[in-house]
């Protein structure tokens, strides 16, 4: 993944999906990611790709003494758009 590519983004109303919105994702802080909209762009509040990951349907938690739980599989909630070909 590079600036330029387009993702998907499923939304969701308490948890049942209604719409898709397309975003281009953008370098901002050495980090790639998206503005969800134009007010967040304006007010930087920026989101890294790694925030749009959600846990596998077969993740299992786990628990290391000293870090705390966790979960051993995650998938990407966004879909990766092709490339337009001109």
């Amino acid at each position: 993944m590079q600036a330029g590519d387009k993702i998907r983004v499923q939304k969701y109303i308490m948890g049942c999906a209604y719409d898709q919105v397309d975003y281009t994702v953008e370098e901002f802080r050495n980090c790639l990611g998206i503005f969800l909209s134009e007010d967040h762009r304006k007010a930087q509040n920026f989101t890294p790709l790694c925030e749009l990951y959600e846990r596998a349907p077969d993740a299992k938690q786990g628990y290391i003494s000293n870090y705390g739980e966790y979960w051993d599989s995650w998938v990407q909630s966004f879909m990766n758009l092709p490339k337009e070909t001109t």
